[in-house]
Parts: C-alpha cells; sequence; structure tokens
C-alpha cells in the first residue's frame, strides 16, 4: 500500500483561520457545525420542531457547510497524491482498546460519536466551535470550555491507554 501524503497542519489551521474570518465579515454568522445535525433532521422528517427557532430558514447554511466538510476532505486527498480506500484502522495506538470485529469496532465508534453529538447540543456547541470560533472572539465561556476539553481529554487518554488498554 501506498504511503499517506498528508497536508502540512499549518496549512490546515491557515485555511480555518481564512474561513472562520471571512465568515464573520461576510455573513455576521459564527463557525460551528454541531447544529448542522438538526437541519438535517428538518430535510429527512420535516418535523415542525426542525423548521423553526434556530433551524428555521436561513439556516440551511450550517447543513451545507458540514456536507462541505466531507467535500473538502476528498479534495485534500485527491490533491496530495495519495490513495484513498475505506478503513476502519486508527493506528495501532487503538488496536488495543477498540473490538477486533467489524461491527463492534462500528458500534462503539458509532456510539462514541453519539455521545459527542449529544454532549455538543448540551453545551451549545461542539467542541471545535467553542475553541476555534469562540477562543478567537475572546468569549470567557468558550476560553474556559475549550481549556476544560483539553484536560478532559488528556484524562480521558491517560485512562483509555494506560488502564483500560493495560
Amino acid at each position: 500500500m501506498e504511503p499517506l501524503v498528508i497536508w502540512p497542519g499549518w496549512l490546515g489551521g491557515i485555511g480555518v483561520g481564512l474561513f472562520m474570518l471571512g465568515m464573520i465579515v461576510l455573513t455576521g454568522k459564527a463557525l460551528g457545525v454541531s447544529s448542522a445535525y438538526g437541519d438535517a433532521c428538518g430535510v429527512a422528517f420535516g418535523s415542525a420542531h426542525y423548521r423553526s427557532g434556530e433551524f428555521g430558514a436561513g439556516h440551511m447554511w450550517r447543513l451545507m457547510f458540514a456536507l462541505g466538510l466531507p467535500i473538502g476532505g476528498a479534495i485534500a486527498v485527491f490533491t496530495s497524491g495519495a490513495s484513498w480506500h475505506p478503513t476502519t484502522d486508527m493506528g495501532t495506538l487503538y488496536e488495543p482498546v477498540l473490538p477486533q470485529a467489524l461491527w463492534a469496532r462500528a458500534l462503539v465508534l458509532a456510539a462514541g460519536g453519539v455521545l459527542i453529538g449529544y454532549g455538543a447540543r448540551a453545551a451549545g456547541g461542539c467542541q471545535s466551535g467553542h475553541a476555534i470560533m469562540g477562543m478567537s472572539l475572546l468569549n470567557p465561556p468558550s476560553i474556559v470550555s475549550g481549556a476544560c476539553f483539553f484536560v478532559g481529554g488528556i484524562i480521558a487518554v491517560q485512562i483509555l491507554f494506560r488502564v483500560i488498554a493495560a
């Protein structure tokens, strides 16, 4: 298998920063995707709840932005010269903590995604939205939550790899 060619992280950071600034300047809207789930539910189910308030008219941009993320990822892969193939391999570090059966691994990863989605909606935004957008606007709750996300991540990784994988 051909080695994956990865774009440098600094280039992605510059791209996210420029997009975030452009979004604020051009639209006055904050960068974020966690509420795009509600937009997707509105499209899929047509529920009145997902057609009013924060999910009302004029908010479908979040869904379009969220759909653009995998498209951007595909563009990055195809312009990097790397080959792409579907995989559940997350590297050797994760092998001891994830189930080996494909169905079980998919179930664990999907459950993690559901929990992250629930937490994002309960917190009024996802971790990256608070950290990237809120901190750049010097929003005190976002600064505190961003610090808590990092501390919580460090603790979770230590528990996962030192206790569970041991």
